[in-house]
């Protein structure tokens, strides 16, 4: 390709073919111009086009960054959340996000790290289940 400055509508662009395959936040977009270098007079423009057309949007990213990291990494409702925070999403979107998780999916995630980790002494198991975003009234609760 020929090394030239591309337009706005060429960024749009090649920005809306990054969020059609997959979900993406405002902050992972930013990030990704950066990395390819684009004019950074040039991101609020592209943002405003990607939320109105709907490449990017807060509550459907929210959901599916929950549903992800409880479902493949099984992690705890606490350390969703600062996740989240760092991506500077709304409060809002979080907690709608957070309150959808499936307490079945989440408590059985649980008890598989639980018994995953049977091994270790039982202040080392409580620090791994601390570390992956659990509560320790959730993982009293899950001891049963």
């Amino acid at each position: 390709m020929e090394n030239r400055e591309l337009s706005k509508a060429e960024w749009i662009s090649k920005v809306q073919v990054y969020c059609a395959r997959a979900e993406h936040c405002a902050a992972d977009v930013r990030r990704k111009l950066y990395e390819w270098g684009a004019p950074s007079d040039l991101f609020d423009g592209i943002e405003e086009n990607l939320y109105a057309n709907g490449f990017l949007d807060d509550e459907r990213f929210c959901r599916a960054y929950v549903h992800d990291k409880v479902a493949y990494q099984s992690w705890g409702r606490i350390k969703i959340q600062a996740g989240l925070r760092a991506l500077q999403l709304p409060e809002t979107n979080i907690r709608e996000a957070l309150d959808q998780i499936d307490e079945s999916v989440y408590t059985n995630n649980l008890r598989a790290l639980m018994a995953s980790r049977k091994k270790d002494s039982e202040e080392k198991r409580l620090r791994f289940l601390l570390q992956r975003g659990f509560t320790y009234e959730e993982i009293k609760k899950a001891r049963g």
